[in-house]
């Protein structure tokens, strides 16, 4: 079942933090451990270390069926996933079990839409909506609107994300720990009133960190929508909402939150339904600044 990413900064910091504790715990456990398991490091990076490494003939020193079973009162699902990530390093699976982005998911043999578990870099671990159908599959989910829902929100909340199965923002935060991490591209798929679908596609997505207020890198565009994201009005932009705006009054003025210039050709986290000007879920360069989308998605997907 998918997990609203509402909160998710105080979640996952939590869920990091517990895991910095229950390492800390294995660690203690290692330490007191015959002297070849001393330099063990167990971590719930896709670095860890093979639990192959601590034996000592047929006695394995740190099982971890053992931690598992200790862990098990602090959290059945950490416990879980601890054990499940530590056998795969083991045996030499770990980018596999735990995979990056949707992609690896797909890779993995995933055919069914619906929400994953990801690890996308050291420290991030969150669920993710994946579109395992739109060619060529593995679409990583990180914007959806198909009802009306606020999206006029602060610069925390969509930081952190918000939203529910239907209806999210991912997070920035989450976002920008996604696609550093590799070389991504972006396809927009949107769905007008009357159910005409077009879509854009960019070979080039990516976003700044929050120091960088999330600036915008984008480019490369393809598909049946026109390009009403790249060029001169929204890339090299940083990331505007109603109580961080670095524009004139534009997420005010478009009841949004955006890569916003002075102001927009695209408004894809506007005022759902809205078909005043520009107010809307617009997309410029296909229906122009009256009509408002009914469905969007934004998803990435691994470029190399």
């Amino acid at each position: 079942m998918f997990t609203p990413p509402i909160n998710m900064n105080s979640y996952y910091g939590g869920l990091i933090s517990t895991f910095a504790c229950i390492f800390v715990m294995a660690y203690k456990m290692i330490a007191v451990a015959e002297a070849a398991c001393d330099s063990i490091a167990i971590s719930v990076t896709k670095e860890c270390s093979h639990l192959e490494n601590c034996t000592s003939g047929e006695k394995l020193l740190v099982r971890p069926e053992n931690i598992k079973t200790a862990l098990g009162g602090v959290s059945p699902f950490l416990a879980a996933e601890y054990l499940r990530r530590c056998q795969a390093c083991s045996a030499h699976q770990n980018l596999s079990a735990t995979p990056r982005d949707c992609q690896d998911v797909y890779s993995q043999g995933q055919r069914k839409t619906g929400t994953y578990t990801i690890y996308p870099t050291p420290g991030y671990v969150f669920q993710i909506r994946c579109d395992m159908e739109t060619a060529p599959g593995g679409w990583t989910v990180f914007q959806r609107r198909v009802s009306d829902t606020d999206f006029y929100r602060t610069w925390k909340e969509y930081k952190n994300g918000f939203g529910d199965l239907e209806n999210f923002w991912l997070g920035n935060e989450y976002l920008w720990a996604l696609i550093n991490s590799a070389h991504y591209g972006l396809r927009v798929d949107l769905t007008a009133p009357g159910g005409e679908t077009a879509y854009a596609q960019y070979s080039n997505f990516k976003i700044g960190p929050e120091s960088e207020s999330y600036l915008l890198h984008v480019n490369g565009y393809s598909g049946t929508a026109g390009d009403s994201l790249s060029g001169p009005r929204h890339d090299g932009y940083v990331f505007c909402t109603k109580d961080r705006d670095a524009t004139s009054m534009c997420t005010s003025m478009y009841r949004g939150a955006w890569w916003y210039d002075s102001c927009h050709v695209s408004n894809l986290n506007g005022d759902y339904g809205n078909s005043q000007y520009g107010i809307g879920m617009n997309w410029r360069s296909w229906k122009g600044y009256y009509v408002s989308m009914v469905k969007t998605e934004m998803k990435i997907r691994r470029m190399s």
